[in-house]
């Protein structure tokens, strides 16, 4: 069991990582005016300079980037990427405590995934837990979902990618999970990161000759690359920096503090996300959006407090 002084440097380390990345997304959202596959290639391209340096300074470039599964890198790069995706997407659709808040699906499919894929049992309480955090879920959707007024199909397909990409993040642990009972973490994420560079650059030159190929509406498109002016370029390389040294810092600190401690510090990004939404969008949660958020937090909390009982029970035993 980590002593209480590593534990503290833990959950250091992990909201950091957490503001890190709260900051990237008000980026991606503050520059949505340019394609999605343009940000997701920014955030994956950038991402990469402080990973190697990291190895570099571990001394495992490129040792760490052996892999004997490169299957399985590439399934879980494919969840990423399309979470990826539909993460930038939604930001630029919808305020961003909406978006953080639908994405706390992902830790709650974790449970039912884990159980097929894993063979991992699932405890009543938790299958309990889980059903209060969609109860939650559901209420943040059907506000999107059955919206009036001005820009009702804006806010229903933000929602719908905000939902797709929670469910395609969970895929995405769950195939991490796999990886780490063999592969090195640098070698997880700098494949990761490599494979959605690839991807997105490989749209932007898709979308040059073919720019409406794909086409949803008049507020999402494929187009190819848009030159930035002098000014946008830092905060667009910034976005990916921000997410490349978020990684490195949610990584270490599960060195030195559990994971089921840790969990409990994810839900400190919805007060990132509202208190970067107000400052700097004017964006203020509905009261449907808070109803929901809090079940779906105290449904997680309530699932990583229990995780971390029979932990400490079975290592008393």
């Amino acid at each position: 069991m980590p002593a209480p002084s590593s534990t503290l440097l833990g959950i250091g380390l992990k909201l950091i990582s957490t503001g890190m990345f709260s900051v990237m997304l008000a980026l991606g959202k503050a520059y949505s005016n340019y394609p999605v596959a343009e940000l997701v290639f920014f955030r994956s391209a950038f991402a990469l300079v402080p990973l190697v340096i990291w190895l570099l300074m571990r001394g495992d470039f490129p040792r760490a980037l052996h892999t004997a599964r490169p299957g399985g890198h590439l399934i879980r790069s494919f969840a990423g990427i399309g979470s990826m995706f539909c993460l930038f997407a939604s930001y630029g659709l919808l305020p961003i405590a909406d978006v953080t808040a639908i994405g706390y699906v992902a830790p709650l499919m974790i449970v039912p995934l884990a159980g097929i894929f894993l063979s991992e049992k699932i405890s009543a309480f938790r299958w309990g837990a889980v059903s209060v955090g969609f109860l939650g879920v559901m209420i943040i959707l059907g506000e999107h979902l059955m919206a009036g007024g001005e820009g009702p199909v804006r806010s229903a397909t933000g929602a719908t990618f905000a939902f797709t990409g929670a469910v395609l993040v969970s895929f995405a642990m769950i195939q991490t999970r796999r990886l780490t009972m063999t592969e090195d973490t640098g070698a997880i994420t700098f494949y990761f990161q490599a494979t959605t560079t690839l991807a997105s650059a490989l749209l932007l030159i898709a979308a040059l000759f073919w720019p409406h190929a794909w086409v949803l509406g008049d507020f999402l498109s494929a187009q190819a690359w848009v030159w930035p002016p002098a000014q946008d370029w830092l905060p667009l390389i910034l976005i990916g920096v921000f997410g490349g040294v978020g990684q490195i810092f949610m990584t270490q600190g599960y060195r030195y503090a559990d994971a089921s401690i840790l969990a409990v510090f994810d839900y400190s990004s919805l007060l990132f996300a509202v208190a970067i939404g107000l400052v700097f969008f004017g964006e203020t949660p509905s009261h449907a959006v808070i109803a929901g958020a809090l079940l779906v937090v105290a449904a997680g909390l309530a699932v990583a407090l229990h995780e971390n009982r029979l932990r400490r029970a079975m290592a008393t035993a």
